[in-house]
């Protein structure tokens, strides 16, 4: 019998008994797909000038105007804002953002105006970055955010009787092997539900017919797609009211949710409402069992059967071999780093970071300049940032929250602190946040402080636990010998930069009034 009361009672003590874990993959989960972490819903009507000149702000009622808006910039048409209201934050992706999507009303068309006001200086990159866009966007959705859903469930269905279950299970779709048949399933199971939902009432009830699916391949992703669908189709017979009642009971926390900008749902509703899913799962599961549904005798892990036990999952058990061609994905966000690979780890971050500056800059500007402070090709503001965070805060690496505000302190000390002192000794800027939502002197703004501790969580729970896993498969006398040819190439660099900083249009902008400068000397004075 489908007992919703019953349901989130086991949800909750699935929760309580290993919520650390299950508030570090929801938090992970949803950066990884898109989610909004904290969201914002106060509206402001910014002012955008600056560098960008050919900008539309929105007045529009409708996503139809809003895409008429969005054409129009494209055209090179202009619109003149209206209001000047909180003008003195003019700048930034969060205050575009922030303004568009609130007063649009659809994230989706408020953040192509965003894109819109904010990249589209020149209008030939419009079109190139939009196919560019959509195709990595669709690349990234079907491959990435789908397989995550299921890697996502096996996490829950393990939880609920495993206590020590660990978050990496949210990439067990990539070490096995399955990934790109799982993402053809999830892909169809969503492909149909969208068409489906041209027909209004048909969408609503295709949603809850694959409801089941990330679950089926959670436990068995060797069965063919065609079966999955079906077997989906047949469990949730009788059961998809009873499915859209549970859903609407956790009402109240989506709502709490909005009230605590997304914190409560973070911190436990969405682990909780996970947990009970996943009760439900086993509970149809066994009703379909009893009922000798065709094909639920292809759901054979055993092992999601039975009592809590207060252990990890038999992962040596288990219907699928870990391939070892992909070992390198088990993530141990709590490992120790050597020398070596903190110092390689510094270094691979500060060349993406430098890609990234490179990348924005060509896609805003239309030109391509070398960034920072240096001549080389790395930004060491990033990898400082990501060590720093690796090293300091490794005593609250279990809690994800408490490591994301502590990474924004870290990162805005850095990057406020390495401001001062090219101010001071250069008497230059190589970056000026004035304009930006709550900027601290132009040299900090919230936008980048969320952006920086947002990376550190990608950093310290993924990329570093992934690259240290390669790193181990390097001799360490090779290790060694890359080290010192890096230390010494950004040694070099930082002596040639110190008389011969990296300056320029589109680098830097010369500080002909130092504020910071007159009130040291009055102090000496």
């Amino acid at each position: 019998m489908f007992n919703r009361t019953k349901l989130k009672k086991h949800g909750r003590n699935a929760f309580y008994r290993n919520w650390k874990s299950c508030i570090i993959i929801c938090f992970i989960y949803t950066i990884l797909v898109g989610g909004t972490v904290i969201s914002i819903n106060k509206s402001f009507d910014f002012d955008y000038r600056d560098n960008i000149q050919n900008i539309n702000n929105i007045d529009a009622d409708t996503n139809s105007d809003i895409v008429n808006e969005f054409i129009n910039g494209l055209n090179g048409e202009e619109k003149k804002n209206e209001s000047e209201f909180f003008s003195n934050a003019t700048r930034g992706v969060l205050g575009s953002l922030v303004n568009n999507v609130s007063r649009s009303g659809s994230f989706l068309f408020g953040v192509l105006n965003a894109i819109n006001q904010i990249l589209f200086k020149d209008r030939i990159w419009a079109s190139v970055i939009i196919i560019i866009g959509a195709s990595i966007s669709l690349f990234y959705w079907i491959f990435v955010s789908k397989v995550l859903e299921v890697g996502n469930a096996r996490f829950f269905l393990e939880n609920r009787k495993y206590v020590k279950t660990k978050a990496n299970k949210l990439v067990l779709p990539y070490r096995l092997g399955k990934t790109t048949h799982i993402a053809y399933t999830m892909f169809l199971k969503n492909l149909y539900t969208i068409l489906w939902s041209f027909t209004i009432v048909g969408g609503f009830i295709k949603h809850y017919a694959y409801y089941l699916v990330p679950y089926i391949l959670a436990e068995n992703p060797n069965m063919k797609t065609k079966d999955v669908l079906k077997l989906s189709r047949d469990m949730m017979n009788g059961y998809k009211w009873e499915m859209f009642k549970l859903d609407l009971s956790f009402l109240g926390y989506y709502l709490l949710g909005i009230l605590t900008l997304n914190i409560s749902n973070l911190v436990f509703a969405t682990p909780y409402i996970n947990c009970t899913k996943a009760e439900s799962y086993m509970l149809i599961r066994d009703l379909a069992k009893t009922k000798g549904i065709e094909n639920t005798e292809l759901l054979k892990d055993k092992n999601l059967e039975g009592e809590v036990v207060l252990e990890e999952y038999p992962i040596y058990e288990y219907m699928l071999k870990e391939t070892k061609h992909h070992k390198w994905l088990k993530l141990n966000y709590n490992r120790s780093y050597s020398i070596t690979d903190i110092i390689l780890i510094f270094f691979i971050i500060a060349i993406i970071g430098y890609i990234w500056e490179v990348l924005f800059h060509l896609f805003q500007y239309g030109d391509i300049v070398k960034r920072g402070t240096l001549h080389g090709p790395w930004l060491p503001i990033y990898g400082a940032g990501a060590i720093a965070m690796l090293v300091l805060l490794k005593p609250v690496r279990k809690n994800p929250f408490v490591y994301f505000i502590f990474a924004m302190l870290v990162s805005g000390i850095i990057e406020y602190s390495v401001s001062v002192y090219l101010e001071l000794v250069h008497h230059m800027s190589w970056w000026d946040y004035h304009g930006y939502f709550l900027n601290i002197n132009g040299r900090v703004c919230l936008e980048g402080l969320l952006a920086f501790a947002m990376g550190g969580i990608l950093v310290t729970y993924i990329a570093a636990p992934i690259i240290a896993n390669l790193l181990d498969k390097v001799s360490k006398k090779l290790k060694v010998i890359i080290c010192i040819i890096l230390v010494s190439l950004i040694a070099f660099d930082f002596y040639y930069s110190s008389k011969y900083p990296n300056t320029g249009e589109g680098i830097t902008t010369e500080v002909t009034e130092s504020k910071l400068e007159d009130y040291i000397n009055s102090k000496r004075e």
